[in-house]
């Protein structure tokens, strides 16, 4: 069958290059005017409707790739008829038309002894089964054959993967024989993806390129592809400042001892399966976890505190208690303590974005809030997970995302519109009282006795004056010891108390940070709770 081939294609060369003239004799081609016959194009550019610009002989019969051929050597001999059907292409002397440079042909020898043409490394075949020029019925058979075109950036192989240890594999990575079809570029280089990247994300390459040398990143600009690959999965994403291909979001990769056109030695380093092939189905690439913002990280005193994407340690202000920072240039706080904030809060699972919120300072920065209360870092926390901030001077404590109570500092302001001190006289003063976590401050009756509630009324039809503090507790500030609380019985509730003093809201305390209940009916009948507070009288 070849050679009837071949035969046909020299007569169709004679038929070419020598036409009858009127009287029945032949002629030759025109020739140049200096008498010279033109030459006989044997490769030329052919513009395709399907394909674009693609290779043809000179008569405009299309010419092919063959996917096994990734070595630069012919794959396709006389076993299965492959020959048969799909002859190769020989011209000893080609003469090419526009557009294409002599440097991307050359020629082989076969293993049946006759030569082959090939174009940027890959041998040229006709497909029988192209009935006229232009014909590409032969593209994408058996997902191994593709059109020739001069523009494609990747190609499509199938080969057997032989690691670096030498082993053979199959394309689940395990030993075994069986050939395994994968992108590589034009001239043969497997392209490979890596287990641990993310979609668009390579997270491989140093930011010095050191160990670009073993796995060196596909710097390729992507123009035409086989069919059988979609451009739409293909893209591209910046490495520190130098543009790499990606496959379905994989960033590709080349392997730095692939020291041969056809080697696919990478399959097994380190290890098979760390760095696969890429090829039609191969998945898309995992998006990546989007790092928190904000975490929540485990503390060998504190239990759960919140901190940064890094691990540092993020604080509450006491003095905050009204929402609004106290914080500012005034004796370096805000040197000391700098604000946390973050305009996109991306949150560790057991935190609810319900709980989170922003201000707006004095100074005009913004700062991110949690249950209300502004967050801080403290500059003398030297590394992720340090806590030397919490109980600074008594106001300053690690943020916890399940403190029950806080230990506010503040001037008290009676509901009279007065200034108080601690002990209830009037001036000026901040006083250090408990609230509990969304800043109400918490009151002790002075009628009241250890673990004695005396001021509800079974109905609770003063509750709305005195509400009783009906708190579960959990964790509380380090200045607070959690022996001195407790709870009682209410009438069927059930009130929490401190150093045996049960605990109350002031009805008429509107906004976080009121404490008005201190001058009501008269100060000092309902004073705060604070470590300070004596223990309660017995009955």
């Amino acid at each position: 069958m070849k050679k009837v081939f071949l035969l046909f294609v020299t007569s169709m060369f004679l038929l070419h290059s020598c036409s009858s003239d009127d009287n029945g004799g032949t002629t030759t081609p025109d020739p140049d005017p200096d008498g010279t016959p033109e030459p006989t194009i044997s490769v030329q550019l052919v513009s395709n409707a399907t394909h674009g610009q693609i290779l043809t002989d000179g008569d405009g019969n299309s010419l092919y790739f063959f996917s096994k051929d990734q070595d630069g050597q012919s794959a396709c001999g006389e076993a299965g008829d492959c020959i048969s059907i799909w002859p190769l292409f020989y011209v000893e002397d080609l003469t090419l038309g526009e557009g294409l440079t002599a440097a991307d042909f050359g020629e082989i020898t076969r293993e049946d002894g006759d030569k082959q043409t090939t174009y940027k490394g890959w041998p040229l075949y006709y497909f029988n089964n192209d009935n006229a020029p232009g014909d590409t019925n032969g593209d994408d058979v058996n997902n191994i054959w593709y059109v020739a075109k001069p523009d494609y950036s990747l190609m499509y192989a199938r080969e057997q993967l032989v690691g670096l240890d030498g082993n053979n594999y199959t394309s689940d990575y395990t030993v075994g024989d069986g050939e395994t079809s994968y992108i590589v570029d034009i001239n043969g280089r497997t392209l490979y993806t890596f287990i641990n990247d993310t979609k668009d994300q390579n997270n491989f390459t140093a930011a010095d390129f050191s160990n670009n040398g073993v796995w060196p990143i596909a710097e390729i600009t992507l123009d035409k592809i086989p069919s059988i690959l979609d451009n739409a999965d293909f893209g591209t994403i910046n490495v520190y400042g130098r543009t790499q291909l990606t496959y379905k979001g994989w960033p590709l990769y080349y392997f730095g001892q692939d020291a041969a056109r056809g080697d696919n030695k990478g399959v097994s380093f380190p290890n098979p399966g760390v760095w696969p092939i890429a090829n039609v189905d191969t998945p898309v690439a995992p998006v990546a976890e989007a790092e928190s913002t904000v975490k929540l990280a485990d503390n060998n005193t504190h239990g759960k505190i919140l901190t940064d994407s890094e691990g540092n340690s993020l604080y509450f202000f006491s003095k905050d208690q009204d929402g609004q920072s106290a914080c500012g240039e005034a004796g370096g706080c805000i040197d000391t303590w700098p604000v946390f904030y973050q305009e996109e809060l991306i949150l560790d699972e057991g935190l609810s974005a319900s709980d989170f919120g922003e201000i707006t300072r004095e100074d005009g920065a913004k700062q991110t809030t949690y249950k209300g209360w502004p967050l801080y870092y403290y500059m003398s926390d030297d590394a992720p997970g340090d806590t030397n901030g919490d109980d600074v001077n008594h106001v300053w404590y690690v943020a916890k995302p399940d403190y029950s109570l806080m230990y506010a500092r503040e001037q008290l302001v009676g509901h009279d519109g007065k200034n108080y001190t601690s002990d209830y006289t009037e001036g000026d003063g901040e006083t250090s009282y408990i609230v509990d976590i969304n800043g109400r401050t918490l009151y002790t009756f002075a009628n009241d006795t250890n673990g004695q509630n005396n001021f509800t009324a079974e109905d609770f039809s003063n509750n709305g004056v005195w509400p009783i503090a009906e708190i579960t507790l959990d964790q509380i500030p380090s200045i607070l010891d959690g022996e001195d609380f407790g709870t009682i019985d209410v009438y069927g509730r059930t009130q929490l108390t401190y150093k045996g003093w049960p605990l109350y809201y002031f009805g008429q305390d509107e906004v976080r940070g009121d404490n008005k209940g201190i001058s009501f009916p008269a100060p000092g009948v309902w004073p705060i709770a604070n470590v300070d507070t004596p223990t309660a009288p017995s009955n």
